[in-house]
């Protein structure tokens, strides 16, 4: 009864490691909980305002934040369930991992229930005992303290790389899937980690590619974002054998229509914590207000074209969609006025010298620096599929396998410029070619008018005035 209440500059005094924030009208309260948690931490009162409590998170790096759920004193009617539901909905969606304990009374049970309603999962009974309380807030900080070593939270920023298709077909989700691979075994030996979102269409190719079920697709990890942790996102990934974690398109694609273009931004960019680097696959997908977020949010974005004249007319399209979704890439109608640095950039896949279309020479129509020209190895990479098996794994010194080392180098921090990628005129040959057909192949465009050429003149000129 005689017991002395400790003020909050007391309690400050002793702990100035751990920081508490508490929503809480009702002094006695407060009070209570500052005598409970003792010398544990600095506990500092914060109104029902969520605008003020959200910067008091970040500035004071707070371990904690307990919100009274329980009824509302007379002289504070704005603290009531709602508020206190809606000021737990808020911390949920802006700080995901921090701990949110609710205050109640277990003599009033709608303050339970309600906090559990919230989706906050820890309750202390401001009038029991005071023991009891301790005991959860050190149990909690010691989670904390766990989750942070295993996570790396405070140093992770993950990259994210977007590959675009200009149609379906252009062979997006084997690049996807290759280089991911690819990507995760040149990462593992370094502890860092890589993801696959196939977002592309058809749907969930990549199941196939890498012979892996995927049960937790794309919507489930919208729906699920607030509960992401490491163990979480460990459990519920499908896995390559690799480690490579992947997620796909659910079954039933009118599902997608639930995810808001905000809501899966939020859920790439909180992949960050988790992985070193996303491979984000959405060759074929048509929505170009949901490519054009995706694509805002992206590090890289590299788009894949094949020699072929009407991919090279998608790709002029598409280009367009994004430019009318005022997409800040660096399109080419941007390049002189921006100093950022380009994000956006050419793939040629299916390259076969015979077809007379250049590498370089698409890259000038599309106006966009050309990053790498892949091979047409069909033959290889369909006995690889028939396998159960990616041809980056069976035959790593295969011509496809080894023009995608310049790509991973540059994904793993090691700047390989454009030059260093594989050229159409001296990089591998396409499947059932040889030397011979490739010499010749380069003296015939040395001479001949290229009628490739003439074609394209007379197609573009209407999308090149569009810009």
């Amino acid at each position: 009864m005689n017991a002395r209440v400790l003020s909050l500059a007391d309690v400050e005094a002793r702990a100035p490691g751990v920081r508490f924030l508490c929503v809480c009208s009702d002094a006695g309260r407060r009070a209570w909980l500052a005598r409970a948690l003792g010398t544990l931490g600095a506990l500092e009162h914060v109104p029902f305002d969520a605008v003020a409590l959200m910067p008091k998170i970040s500035t004071l790096g707070a371990t904690m934040v307990f919100i009274d759920f329980a009824r509302a004193p007379l002289e504070a009617p704005e603290a009531s369930i709602a508020s206190a539901t809606a000021m737990a909905t808020a911390v949920h969606d802006a700080f995901p991992g921090l701990a949110i304990v609710a205050l109640g009374s277990l003599q009033q049970s709608a303050s339970a229930i309600a906090a559990l309603r919230a989706g906050v999962r820890d309750f202390i009974d401001v009038e029991g005992e005071p023991d009891e309380a301790l005991r959860i807030a050190k149990q909690l900080i010691e989670q904390a303290s766990q989750s942070a070593k295993t996570e790396h939270v405070a140093n992770r920023h993950g990259h994210i790389t977007v590959l675009l298709g200009a149609r379906v077909g252009m062979g997006v989700s084997t690049l996807a899937a290759n280089l991911a691979v690819r990507l995760q075994k040149r990462g593992a030996a370094a502890s860092k980690t890589s993801a696959l979102l196939d977002l592309g269409i058809p749907a969930a190719d990549s199941s196939v590619l890498l012979d892996t079920q995927s049960e937790f697709n794309f919507v489930d990890a919208v729906r699920n974002l607030r509960r992401f942790d490491q163990t979480f996102v460990h459990t519920a990934f499908g896995r390559h054998a690799s480690g490579l974690a992947v997620t796909t398109l659910p079954p039933d694609l009118t599902a997608m229509r639930e995810v808001s273009y905000a809501s899966a931004v939020n859920l790439v960019n909180r992949l960050r914590t988790f992985f070193d680097h996303q491979i984000v696959d959405l060759g074929g997908f048509t929505n170009l207000e949901f490519v054009a977020q995706m694509v805002r949010a992206a590090d890289n974005v590299w788009l894949v074209c094949d020699p072929n004249v009407a991919s090279v007319v998608s790709a002029m399209e598409l280009l367009e969609g994004m430019r009318v979704h005022d997409v800040d890439a660096r399109l080419p109608k941007d390049r002189e006025a921006a100093d950022a640095p380009q994000k956006l950039h050419l793939i040629v896949n299916k390259f076969d010298p015979t077809l007379q279309f250049g590498a370089e020479q698409i890259a000038e129509r599309l106006g966009l620096p050309l990053l790498a020209v892949l091979p047409a190895r069909a033959q290889a990479l369909g006995r690889a599929v028939n396998q159960g098996r990616l041809l980056a794994e069976i035959a790593e010194r295969d011509a496809y396998v080894r023009a995608l080392d310049p790509l991973v180098a540059r994904l793993g921090g090691q700047g390989i410029a454009a030059a260093d990628s594989t050229t159409p005129t001296s990089g591998p040959l396409p499947d059932g070619m040889d030397s011979d057909a490739q010499n010749q192949k380069t003296a015939d465009s040395a001479d001949a008018p290229s009628g490739s050429k003439q074609f394209l003149k007379r197609l573009f000129p209407t999308f090149t005035k569009r810009s």
